[in-house]
């Protein structure tokens, strides 16, 4: 063969390791397509045949399960000095009152300041021999630290009644006839111009000591609803008795006819107002007594 020949046949034999083969029709394969299943990554699948638990069914039998939202859970309070704020009601022996608190160590130490008000009208009764047409009151407010030594229900509180107004006042009257004992006298009143007169008793000044035991916190750390309890003392200073008589007192009483009449002596209405000081000294301790229901605001 000659040079020329050769030179030829090495040129095609380049051409063709070059050049790739065509591709067939019938060899040709497909790329595939990205899978549907990656984007429902979030989703899960699940192999089921009921149509009614799935939002759409796949080809290969499974079906695509849609996980219900997580249930929500109440948060629990933040806590912080002065982070909430409650309001309660409460009925006790000081009448009904309303409470306000707020946290300053959270489940440990609240503050809490409320009032309370009652007024009573018995109408007359008779106590040895005089008539009085009376009423009470009861008003209050105070201010208290509540101190929970469990961080549980339980509470010892400490504070003090910054405004009292507790008493009781009566009109006084003697039917005509009737012997009343003023001091160290015996009197009839006089039915020309019978006994009359006013009582009133005044417990403590208008501030006092508090303290406290009771169970339920005003700010609990789930929920809001909150019952109470509250048993204690207010220390009063020593009650104050005021006592007056006017008309006319008779010492004698002679088948009806009343003789030595005139002003009962003052010396004896002061010696009587003493006795009664005397009886309510004791009084200086009031009790606490309450029940209620607080509800956290937030």
């Amino acid at each position: 063969m000659s040079r020329l020949s050769l030179s030829i046949l090495a040129a095609l034999a380049c051409a063709m390791a070059i050049t790739p083969p065509a591709a067939s029709a019938q060899d040709s394969t497909p790329v595939p397509a990205q899978s549907s299943t990656a984007a429902l990554a979030p989703f899960h699948l699940a192999s089921t045949s009921s149509s009614s638990t799935s939002a759409s069914d796949s080809s290969d039998g499974s079906s695509l399960v849609i996980a219900p939202p997580a249930p929500k859970v109440e948060s629990e309070n933040p806590g912080g000095p002065f982070s909430g704020i409650a309001v309660g009601l409460r009925l006790g022996l000081a009448g009904v009152g309303f409470d306000v608190a707020t946290p300053i160590i959270p489940q440990r130490l609240n503050l809490r300041g409320g009032a309370s008000f009652l007024s009573l009208n018995p109408g007359t009764f008779n106590i040895d021999g005089v008539n009085a047409d009376g009423s009470a009151k009861f008003q209050n407010a105070d201010i208290m630290a509540d101190f929970f030594p469990f961080h549980r229900g339980l509470r010892l509180s400490g504070g003090m009644t910054i405004y009292n107004n507790t008493g009781f006042s009566a009109a006084l009257s003697v039917p005509q006839g009737q012997s009343i004992s003023v001091g160290s006298g015996n009197y009839y009143s006089d039915p020309s111009a019978p006994l009359t007169g006013n009582a009133a008793v005044n417990f403590g000044g208008r501030t006092a000591g508090r303290v406290s035991i009771g169970t339920g916190n005003m700010l609990p750390k789930r929920g809001h609803l909150t019952f109470e309890t509250e048993i204690g003392v207010q220390f009063f200073s020593q009650p104050t008795v005021n006592y007056t008589f006017t008309g006319q007192g008779c010492q004698t009483d002679t088948g009806g006819v009343y003789t030595d009449c005139g002003p009962i002596p003052q010396d004896n209405i002061t010696s009587e107002q003493q006795k009664l000081q005397n009886d309510i000294n004791e009084l200086r301790y009031f009790p606490v007594v309450s029940f209620g229901i607080s509800y956290r605001i937030h």
